[in-house]
């Protein structure tokens, strides 16, 4: 099953955050923890780590993007997985099921 890589939420008051720089493409393989690409706001800058290991079926936006924190931004899958056509979004505040 595809793992959604998401947009963190990098602060309090920090809503969003602008995609510096991808430091994987679509096919690479990844382990857990790999960084994915750096994020930079207002703040802070930082590394998104991969959230599971697979592929990477997905990336959503290219680099300059700012999106909303919860934004799905890339799908972490097996090979051959097919990943969603829109990304979509994940409520950051909502609690774990």
């Amino acid at each position: 099953m595809a793992t959604k890589v998401i947009m963190p939420q990098l602060g309090e008051s920090v809503v969003e955050g602008t995609i510096s720089r991808w430091l994987v493409k679509e096919g690479d393989a990844v382990e857990k923890y790999d960084v994915l690409m750096e994020v930079s706001t207002d703040k802070v800058d930082t590394e998104v780590p991969a959230p599971a290991e697979g592929v990477v079926l997905k990336l959503y936006y290219p680099e300059g993007e700012t999106l909303h924190a919860g934004t799905v931004i890339a799908v972490i899958g097996q090979p051959g997985e097919i990943a969603p056509e829109q990304p979509g979004k994940v409520d950051l505040h909502a609690p774990a099921a």
